[in-house]
């Protein structure tokens, strides 16, 4: 979920490039970035990792020339960032922004849009992702990224499961030579395979809105004009464990409510009992409400339940 507003509403938008795969009906669209970095709202050493990661890419000739380094590493235009933690806090608004730094257009791809059930196809057409990306000069931008690089079966039995470490294969030779700009987002880093964890330049955590964070999505995504007589503090600390999406979402619900109350300024309880809602219904979600039990019994009680004669 985004995190933020809009930026660039005066710009032209690029006209749609399309890619045309191997087979099936792939649309690829290159898009211009909509958030900068201004727009993201992170701790302060997520936000200083991000700058750094940026710095990676712009600072490359300083510290590979001048600084020497190319006479103890290889040097290489390989830009490629993974952007991992909960969902919503704010992984893929940051990918629009570090485009939107480099002045670069965003392809934003999802597993969906390759994945063929034909073997050997799935392969191409992610091969065709990047002859696309160098050719029209965009950031790649891989969201639930796990899909793409899990590990790879090692007990293959299917014509699946050979097609899967061929993808994975395939990818892995690519980043080799790749020379762009690449981001991928998971909530699931776990899943990665080792050998992509090696080809990624950088990891980066996003957590979950710290205090002071929260208390600048509230002033974000409550318009100023309704904002006197709120007490943003206190919604702040009633939010503790919501993610940026969760605090959007949790500020259009109370105006939703508002608006059913025929109200045109926004009521503290409404937002309180939102995040209240939102707090109960994440935490169902992780906790196991069924519970399973074992229970104990004699081989005596078996037969005679089952009519079996047990040895």
């Amino acid at each position: 979920m985004p995190i933020g507003k809009p930026v660039g509403e005066n710009k032209v938008e690029p006209q749609r490039k399309e890619l045309a795969p191997a087979t099936g009906s792939h649309d690829f669209e290159v898009i211009v970035p909509k958030y900068k970095l201004d727009d993201v709202v992170v701790n302060s050493h997520t936000k200083d990792e991000i700058l750094s990661a940026i710095a990676l890419r712009k600072d490359s000739e300083f510290v590979y020339k001048v600084l020497g380094f190319a006479s103890t590493h290889k040097m290489s235009d390989k830009f490629v960032l993974n952007f991992y933690g909960e969902p919503g806090t704010g992984k893929t608004i940051t990918a629009h922004a570090v485009a939107q730094a480099f002045g670069k257009d965003l392809l934003v791809v999802d597993y969906s849009q390759i994945e063929s059930k034909y073997v050997g196809d799935t392969p191409k057409n992610l091969k065709k992702v990047f002859d696309f990306a160098k050719e029209t000069d965009c950031v790649i931008f891989f969201d639930e990224a796990d899909a793409i690089l899990s590990r790879r079966v090692t007990n293959m039995t299917s014509a699946t499961d050979t097609s899967v470490n061929q993808t994975r294969s395939v990818l892995l030779n690519i980043l080799n030579d790749f020379s762009g700009i690449l981001i991928f987002a998971t909530n699931f880093i776990s899943n990665y395979d080792p050998a992509f964890m090696r080809r990624i330049a950088k990891h980066i955590h996003f957590k979950l809105p710290d205090h002071d964070n929260r208390v600048a999505l509230f002033k974000r995504y409550i318009p100023q004009a309704l904002q006197a007589g709120l007490d943003l503090e206190a919604y702040a600390q009633a939010a503790h464990g919501l993610s940026a999406a969760d605090i959007e979402n949790v500020t259009l619900m109370a105006a939703f409510k508002a608006a059913y109350k025929q109200s045109t300024c926004l009521s503290e309880e409404d937002v309180l009992r939102e995040i209240r809602n939102t707090l109960v219904s994440k935490q169902a979600n992780v906790k196991n409400e069924y519970t399973t039990t074992t229970k104990v019994v004699s081989k005596d009680y078996v037969e005679k339940q089952t009519g079996m004669v047990l040895e």
